[in-house]
């Protein structure tokens, strides 16, 4: 371990009135570690607060503190993958910088490297958000277990540790419509996991509006799941031989004599107004997915790097 490198990446937007605390944090977790070979990568996302001033500040102070500044604010997964793709060290750790991810764990996750583990997610036992915030994320993740093709371990978020073998095998993913957690277990290796209950945030609101929540949920479900077009195309499939039943059911009912009476307008209202929404919505569902080929075709970077404090080297 005196030998070993770790580089702590943390995504920043808008968290002026907490950075520093959160530096503290990460000093003092180290400190207990006794590792001194280590660096914080710190990534401003486009804050537009006074977050990009205190962190050139902290590196100017600290020599364990870098960072890098995005030209605009690109998201939380694409500032996450900025900071993957200038992290050296030989163990990179993902955390958010809002304290809600607690920086206390990194000696336990670098104890379970240690013993072999490759990437060492944090578990989340419980949650502090409440009310409709709380309701939401649980919904989420109860759709998102049984829309997705592949088996992504429950309760894990983007905290993480990485060994350098993972973080070499996830740079090379060049996906714009990213959900970190699935990636980090798509690229295999030994897992291991360390559990937490999950506190409030250190200072300021939460920076993920509903809508970028809905995104991140339908990132999650559509990069690692076909069920939903899949589903439709059962659905469709048992309405079609329902209506070849009732069409061979009125078929040989005229065959055989029988009146049809001319009714039922408000029924066939109701069904050519059901069917054409559902319609519309399998469609708007295969534009979601064909919107993201587009996105890959345009193939834009995730991120443009506006200023750094890393060497070239």
């Amino acid at each position: 371990m005196s030998e070993t490198s770790v580089t702590v990446v943390s995504p920043v937007f808008n968290e002026e009135s907490g950075i520093g605390r959160f530096v503290e944090e990460v000093e003092k977790a180290f400190s207990e570690v006794g590792l001194e070979s280590w660096s914080l990568l710190l990534i401003d996302d486009g804050s537009q607060d006074q977050s990009l001033e205190i962190i050139r500040m902290l590196a100017a102070s600290r020599p364990e503190v870098e960072f890098v500044s995005l030209s605009r604010n690109f998201g939380h997964q694409a500032a996450l993958t900025a900071g993957l793709d200038q992290a050296r060290g030989d163990v990179v750790i993902v955390i958010d910088s809002d304290l809600q991810d607690p920086p206390s764990l990194i000696p336990e996750m670098l104890r379970s490297w240690e013993d072999g583990k490759d990437v060492v997610f944090g578990k989340r036992l419980d949650r502090s958000e409440s009310g409709l915030r709380r309701l939401g994320l649980d919904l989420f993740h109860r759709l998102f277990r049984y829309c997705i093709d592949f088996p992504i371990p429950k309760n894990v978020g983007v905290f993480a540790l990485m060994d350098r073998r993972a973080v070499d095998e996830l740079v090379k993913l060049e996906e714009r419509n990213r959900f970190l957690p699935g990636l980090q277990t798509w690229v295999g290796f030994e897992r291991g996991f360390v559990e937490y209950r999950r506190g409030d945030r250190e200072a300021g609101e939460p920076k993920q509006t509903f809508s970028a929540l809905c995104k991140y949920a339908v990132d999650g479900v559509l990069s690692f799941s076909y069920k939903p077009v899949r589903l439709l195309g059962v659905f469709g499939t048992l309405v079609a031989l329902g209506a070849f039943a009732l069409a061979l059911y009125f078929s040989i009912k005229r065959l055989l004599g029988y009146e049809i009476a001319f009714t039922g307008f408000t029924t066939l209202v109701i069904l050519l107004c059901f069917f054409g929404g559902l319609i519309l919505m399998a469609l708007g569902l295969i534009g979601v997915y064909v919107a993201r080929i587009y996105d890959e075709v345009k193939g834009r970077p995730l991120y443009i790097i506006r200023e750094s404090s890393l060497s070239d080297e």
